[in-house]
């Protein structure tokens, strides 16, 4: 996906479960909370409290889970 494609799906999909696959080959299921010009902050769909911030460079794709 290109950077533009991974931005339209995290803001498309915010607060929703979408699995995004990374840079490394991690892929997870995450929920994104907000999108920013350079990165986005998610939890990663489980019931704890840690969030993270990810630069749109660390992302291959992203996609929405039904």
């Amino acid at each position: 996906m290109t950077r533009e494609e991974v931005i339209a799906a995290l803001k498309a999909n915010l607060n929703k479960p979408v699995h995004v696959e990374f840079t490394d080959g991690i892929g997870v299921r995450i929920t994104p909370l907000t999108v920013d010009k350079e990165g986005f902050i998610h939890d990663l769909a489980t019931k704890d409290d840690m969030v993270f911030w990810v630069p749109f460079e660390e992302v291959v794709s992203v996609t929405a889970e039904p």
